[in-house]
């Protein structure tokens, strides 16, 4: 590992801090140091407010993730719907036109693996294995000071990573010197990668990227920053809550609204090591129950907590009754209602509504991930799908998100986790539905005026500049914002239809 005078002028470069001319470094208000969580991490130098941008990130390398359930899509513009997915008959890549053919991300791509002899004919390749390791075969064409940066990285060399290179090789002849990078890289995308966001709404092949100063960062299960990502696949890191200097800087790994029975699993499967954060600690994640079960006791309507939650098998206890179960018992729940969750079509709104609304209650406490995370979906289809655009929601699925919106948002509240991004798209989508009341019910605009405002000036301060916010952002708060001195009538024009809204646009 290289010291840390080494790597903080090679991440100083990177971030482009650094002068050609006369080598000038920019301020900063963070610095690398050796972090008492784990490794390396970044620590603040000086007092840091919300809303601060800390540095803006560029991958070094970016592509398909490599998951084994992955979509299949073209390897150029991550299209998933096309009917024309061809593969290049020189690399097996896979492609969905000629255009993306000839363009210069692929000639990249196809120049590296055409190289390679083939073991087997190239029409037998398989494609979607290609697509999991294609972000590491990139690496090969990074220039030796980004091959350093690289490198200077952590690696996870456990058995079940770099699988995907172990594959190829199934396929074609590679050098050992590639191969063994190739590895490399593989173990080192593991432990740094990025999910990249894509535009709001649009499905497209999900993405990760190398952020090497990003990934600097150790976590924790309330992060005091976020992270967006623009149109050019820059990452900007932003504090989401005041931060002391001599406080280290935090992401987080896992998912904000799971329990944490499911984020400390999912960070030791990943990424090896189990959080013992301050939110962890705590039976009750800061009064918001994300992981209660209801009590096994008939009699009783409290909630079980796990009693030692930094213990992998601790017993749980109930709130209200004090029964005791064991940790086997829990793990019995858990995996039926994985089960459960598993058996429904998440594409089918529907049936998720019904399932919300009658079922999943029975058997967990409203306060749970699994409800949690049915809300969400919810929130997130109301309005935005079709047959539940705005003007095809009934007054009561109206008055649902609405609720639901407001729930969650205490939630993320209680967690402390600031400006978050989720909080951003939570504020949009209240606004959306208070706005959307008030252009059925003009006579209630002034008594929703504020709110409305309100709600869509912090979901802008938070989104703006995210290629996953909402297209109508900038919009709706020019004309439903504070400071707007349109007639109520004009604020309302850009709701009733959607071509209003593009030629505003």
């Amino acid at each position: 590992m290289i010291p840390i005078e080494q790597l903080a002028l090679i991440v100083d470069q990177h971030l482009g801090l650094i002068t050609c001319n006369d080598d000038l470094q920019h301020k900063t208000k963070w610095k690398i140091f050796e972090s008492p969580v784990g490794g390396r991490g970044l620590v603040a130098t000086e007092d840091i407010k919300t809303g601060e941008v800390l540095f803006v990130d560029h991958p070094i390398i970016y592509g398909p993730r490599s998951g084994t359930n992955i979509q299949r899509g073209c390897t150029v513009c991550k299209k998933i719907d096309s009917n024309t997915f061809h593969k290049c008959s020189k690399c097996a890549l896979l492609l969905c036109s000629e255009q993306c053919q000839n363009s210069g991300v692929h000639l990249s791509d196809c120049s590296v693996i055409s190289c390679w002899s083939n073991k087997v004919p190239i029409e037998d390749v398989d494609d979607t294995l290609l697509s999991r390791a294609l972000t590491s075969i990139r690496a090969l064409l990074l220039d030796e000071d980004q091959k350093n940066l690289l490198t200077s990285l952590q690696a996870h060399f456990h058995p079940q990573h770099g699988s995907e290179i172990r594959n190829l090789k199934d396929y074609f002849d590679i050098l050992p010197q590639e191969e063994e990078f190739l590895f490399l890289v593989t173990c080192i995308l593991d432990a740094n990668a990025f999910q990249m966001a894509t535009p709001y709404g649009q499905k497209e092949m999900n993405l990760r990227g190398l952020y090497p100063v990003s990934s600097l960062m150790n976590h924790n299960c309330v992060s005091n920053t976020s992270y967006t990502f623009n149109a050019d696949s820059q990452m900007t890191v932003k504090a989401v809550k005041p931060i002391r200097a001599g406080t280290e800087i935090f992401t987080c790994y896992s998912g904000m609204l799971w329990g944490t029975p499911a984020r400390r699993l999912h960070l030791y499967k990943t990424k090896h090591f189990f959080c013992n954060c301050e939110r962890c600690a705590d039976p009750t994640e800061r009064g918001t129950l994300l992981a209660a079960l209801k009590c096994f006791s008939t009699e009783c309507s409290g909630s079980l907590l796990p009693i030692e939650p930094l213990k992998f098998n601790t017993a749980w206890r109930c709130l209200d009754c004090g029964l005791r179960v064991p940790h086997g018992n829990i793990t019995t729940i858990q995996g039926a209602l994985g089960s459960l969750m598993g058996s429904l079509d998440f594409e089918n709104i529907y049936e998720l509504e019904k399932f919300f609304l009658n079922r999943i209650t029975r058997y967990i406490p409203k306060s749970n991930q699994i409800v949690v995370d049915l809300q969400c979906r919810l929130i997130w289809e109301y309005g935005e799908i079709e047959g539940l655009r705005w003007d095809e929601l009934s007054e009561s699925r109206l008055e649902l998100k609405e609720s639901l919106c407001r729930g969650t948002l205490r939630t993320v509240a209680a967690l402390g986790a600031g400006d978050a991004h989720l909080r951003g798209l939570l504020l949009y989508h209240l606004h959306a539905a208070l706005a959307e009341r008030a252009r059925r019910s003009p006579d209630q605009y002034e008594e929703l005026k504020s709110e409305i405002e309100i709600t869509i000036e912090q979901a802008y301060n938070i989104l703006q500049g995210d290629i996953s916010a909402p297209p109508d952002l900038e919009l709706r708060r020019r004309y439903l914002g504070p400071g707007c001195d349109k007639p109520q009538e004009e604020r309302f024009f850009i709701l009733d239809s959607p071509d209003k809204v593009t030629n505003t646009l």
